[in-house]
């Protein structure tokens, strides 16, 4: 499988309860030349995206997480930035996730646990996403 070049690629946020699946995504970013951020919460997301002043091209959100989940958090991030690109992820199967009102996602989603080589392409294909509108419709 050829990766497309993402080297010197805009930052990213990785919104996860996990500390290890920060991590790992941090680290495999990282790598490939990403400049990215972690938050553990919706909230400590938001004040990182408040602090970048809309330095962030892409929030990578789990959403199957404590108080405010990944669905509510998203909600939350187009209400104040409404072009913001969004990557959901998750290891709970599509019944629970739709629970969440995940019956049509429309963002890319990244099943966990995940290699470098998904994590890459799915990040890729989010950014080459044209970035929605104030007007679009989100997940509930």
């Amino acid at each position: 499988m050829t990766l497309p070049d993402v080297r010197h690629a805009p930052s990213i946020l990785v919104i996860d309860d996990q500390p290890t699946v920060r991590r790992m995504g941090h680290r495999l970013l990282s790598e490939w030349g990403f400049r990215v951020f972690e938050a553990e919460s919706g909230e400590e997301g938001m004040e990182v995206l408040d602090t970048a002043k809309s330095g962030i091209q892409l929030v990578i959100v789990d959403i199957v997480m404590p108080f405010a989940d990944g669905v509510q958090v998203t909600r939350r991030i187009r209400e104040r930035w409404p072009a913001q690109r969004i990557l959901y992820m998750s290891a709970h199967p599509a019944e629970v996730l739709m629970e969440y009102g995940l019956s049509q996602l429309d963002a890319p989603f990244l099943a966990k646990p995940f290699t470098r080589d998904e994590l890459l392409v799915k990040v890729s294909e989010a950014l080459a996403r044209p970035a929605p509108t104030a007007t679009e419709e989100h997940p509930r």
